[in-house]
């Protein structure tokens, strides 16, 4: 199954800094923007799912300029819960004490082009670890793209959009991809990034805000994954590039839009339908029946939480009462528990 044009529903951009601040950035799985950045387009537009490019800065910029080199070092996926801090994180602030970058982007997913060794031993860059961190930088810039091989890649700024014919040119590269997996839990979250709900026309849309690029098959096949990496399976979003999720919710989509109805989707929501009179909110688990239940149990908190916010909110913005609501669990493959379905069935009723 060719996914590769679920990339034309994404955003590309740049992201710009010392070697030691991209060291900080993996072990953490956050990039730090400045508050001024707040009021930038650029910042309004970034979403879960987006796919930034890590341009590491030339020694000018950095506390190890003998080490440092200009470069694209890897691609990586921007993830969920953006929040702010209010310490020091990176090697600059914690040696002139300044919160200078206290906008976090979450990262999910970091894929370089040199290997490092596995994060946990090794401790994110301060100045009382500089002779520690520089065989790490090395390490890291090893095996850069200079800037100059890409044509038309942003070199002014620390953050900036990537215009998708240059994000192909690093994106299709031939290269081994070194993969990390993480999530951020650096600061209280900011809650207005959360993306609306959005009308999508195919199932392969709802991939806008995948957390991932491991859905296609020209970063897969490339790909090194070390035992580090926590690749975790159970991750919805993802689960929607799976064959028996993605056939389950195009067929969805293809009947409620040929019956008139608006068929929408976010980075929580699989599907959300309706005709203004009349809603359906499907949630779809890729299910055999051994983890019928477990699906089951996760999919209906799900239905009931994204009812509850996702939903809600959209009613409000829209000033839309439905006269009928329709919560609905759609399992991959029919399953034969018949008593646990009843149970389902019965939960409508409460």
């Amino acid at each position: 199954m060719d996914l590769s044009s679920a990339l034309n529903q994404k955003q590309f951009f740049k992201f710009t800094g010392p070697p030691e601040h991209w060291l900080t950035a993996i072990k953490y799985f956050t990039w730090g923007l400045e508050a001024k950045d707040k009021n930038r387009k650029d910042w309004e537009k970034l979403q879960t799912g987006d796919i930034f490019f890590i341009h590491s800065s030339s020694g000018d910029t950095s506390a190890f300029p003998g080490v440092a080199k200009s470069g694209i070092i890897g691609i990586g996926v921007v993830g969920f819960d953006f929040s702010i801090k209010n310490n020091y994180l990176w090697h600059y602030e914690i040696k002139n004490n300044v919160n200078r970058w206290p906008l976090l982007v979450p990262l999910t997913e970091i894929y370089l082009f040199g290997e490092l060794p596995n994060p946990a031993n090794w401790e994110s860059p301060t100045p009382a670890n500089d002779v520690a961190t520089v065989p790490l930088i090395s390490q890291l810039v090893g095996n850069r793209i200079p800037i100059s091989e890409i044509k038309g890649f942003p070199q002014m700024g620390s953050f900036s959009t990537v215009r998708p014919e240059v994000a192909q040119q690093i994106l299709f590269q031939n290269r081994p991809l070194h993969l990390y997996t993480g999530h951020s839990t650096r600061g209280p979250a900011i809650e207005q990034k959360a993306s609306d709900l959005v009308e999508v026309h195919n199932a392969t849309e709802t991939l806008r805000h995948a957390a991932s690029l491991r859905f296609l098959e020209s970063i897969k096949k490339r790909l090194i994954i070390k035992p580090y990496s926590i690749v975790e399976r159970d991750n919805d979003i993802l689960a929607r590039a799976e064959a028996s999720h993605h056939s389950v919710l195009e067929q969805l989509i293809s009947i409620f839009r040929k019956k008139g109805y608006a068929t929408l989707s976010n980075e929580y929501v699989d599907l959300f339908a309706h005709d203004g009179k009349r809603s359906f909110l499907f949630e779809v688990k890729s299910t055999e029946n051994r983890n019928f239940k477990v699906q089951a149990r996760k999919g209906i908190v799900q239905l009931y939480e994204y009812d509850y916010f996702e939903i809600n909110k959209f009613k409000k913005e829209k000033n839309i009462t439905f006269e009928d609501q329709y919560r609905i669990l759609v399992p991959s493959r029919e399953p034969t528990d018949k008593k646990y379905i009843d149970f389902i069935n019965y939960l409508e009723h409460c």
